[in-house]
């Protein structure tokens, strides 16, 4: 079966900002600039200029292989199926790690608002962050 290439700029653009303005966006920066200070724009800087390599890699080889699959995809083509399913559980993993540390800031929120414990509130709503997946 092949998937159906339905995407539209506001899409791509909607889904884009998704996930790069989750809770590594909201919630990291206030944590980063309650140790390092003020210096948390230059090290924000400082990374985003490390990862313009990463970026641009994976903007090539997704304008050269444009299949759906993602990491598995694109490692499997490369250096082969083994490494295909490494890339591949790796990014499953990572995304459940992302998804907790989320519910963990969804916490942290509920709890400056309403004096609620963070970790049973990210636990509560772990299921509803399933079920819509």
């Amino acid at each position: 079966m092949k998937l159906k290439k339905e995407l539209g700029l506001f899409d791509v653009f909607a889904i884009s900002t998704g996930a790069m303005f989750s809770s590594a966006f909201f919630l990291l920066p206030g944590v980063a600039a309650q140790y390092t200070g003020p210096s948390v724009i230059l090290a924000y800087f400082l990374a985003a200029i490390l990862i313009l390599p990463s970026m641009f890699s994976v903007a090539e080889i997704s304008t050269a292989l444009p299949r759906s699959g993602g990491a598995y995809f694109f490692l499997d083509r490369s250096l082969g199926p083994m490494m295909g399913t490494i890339g591949g559980i790796g990014t499953y993993i990572a995304l459940l790690l992302k998804t907790a540390f989320a519910l963990v800031g969804i916490g942290a929120y509920g709890a400056i608002v309403w004096d609620i414990p963070i970790k049973e509130t990210a636990v509560t709503i772990t299921p509803l962050v399933i079920r819509s997946l």
